[in-house]
């Protein structure tokens, strides 16, 4: 990370501005928007993200540059969208769509239900071999049926009972 930007935990509850510096000292941290590129790891590649609008707070007097919470969200939604995944809300609205409840979707996609609420707080982001199943979830009522935990599968159009 270049000297000029830091990482920053805003802490709990609204923050008051002006906020002193743990840089300069001097009392000019504000929040900001600015553009920034930004290196992101993401299933084992580092993806360079170009973004218009990243918050972050900086200081008016030295430039330091701090990345909140805020900063993190808007890079995974940058990624996201660079990506083509899934966004948190768009994993929502189909589950909703659905009626699954995120225990019983987590359950059939074989995924533990507190990866699952990662995923739609996002906090984590999926793969992309993730993303594909949860598109073909969410498209394909056989998938969900095979993937029903149920005892019953079927392959290749026939019915295959699975010893539980």
């Amino acid at each position: 990370m270049p000297k000029n930007e830091k990482s920053a935990m805003t802490g709990v509850g609204p923050r008051k501005y002006p906020v002193r510096c743990v840089e300069c000292g001097k009392t000019g941290l504000r929040p900001a928007v600015i553009h920034r590129e930004v290196k992101k790891n993401h299933d084992g590649r580092v993806y360079l993200l170009a973004i218009d609008d990243l918050p972050v707070n900086r200081c008016g007097d030295c430039g330091e540059v701090f990345y909140t919470t805020d900063s993190d969200d808007r890079i995974n939604a940058a990624l996201r969208e660079q990506l083509g995944l899934l966004s948190p809300e768009q994993i929502r609205a189909n589950l909703e769509s659905l009626r699954l409840s995120q225990k019983k979707a987590a359950e059939r996609l074989g995924v533990a239900p507190e990866t699952l609420s990662r995923w739609l707080s996002g906090a984590m982001i999926q793969s992309r071999a993730m993303d594909n199943l949860l598109r073909s979830f969410f498209a394909c009522a056989e998938v969900r049926e095979n993937l029903s935990g149920s005892g019953t599968k079927r392959r290749f159009g026939e019915v295959v009972r699975v010893k539980s």
